[in-house]
């Protein structure tokens, strides 16, 4: 237990793989914590002087990853003008235009709902009424 009284543990950080000590569910150390937040700061003022930046090109300038700016836009800690209405996959997390689901996603599943039930598999799983032998001679 820490000082107050929330539980830690052990784990390794996501980034760095070192040892640290979690408090609520934290996954990166300190270190890299506050790496993340040295570019969270650049990202916010480049996003400032250039609001009409999109993504790649705030990630090319910044050198900061654009999986955690799309990370900090999904947390809402940052807004881009030109992704005002992103969204993500319902089913991958993706980043998507506005839609419920990815394009690879949307292939997915239309070719499973495609691929549907055949009279084959309705057969196998014995779906229907059943009738004991014994009650039909009675």
């Amino acid at each position: 237990m820490t000082e107050e009284g929330k539980a830690s543990v052990l784990i390794n950080c996501k980034k760095c793989n070192r040892l640290f000590s979690s408090v609520d569910g934290a996954t990166l150390c300190s270190r890299c914590n506050e790496s993340a937040d040295e570019g969270f700061s650049v990202v916010r003022e480049y996003i400032y002087d250039n609001p009409k930046a999109g993504i790649k090109d705030v990630s090319t300038s910044t050198g900061v990853d654009s999986d955690l700016i799309l990370k900090w836009i999904r947390e809402g800690r940052i807004t881009l003008s030109d992704h005002a209405n992103i969204s993500f996959c319902e089913r991958c997390d993706a980043p998507t235009d506005g839609t419920r689901f990815c394009g690879k996603c949307i292939r997915e599943l239309s070719s499973g709902l495609k691929k549907g039930i055949t009279a084959d598999e309705i057969e196998k799983k014995g779906v229907g009424m059943h009738i004991r032998e014994a009650d039909r001679k009675k």
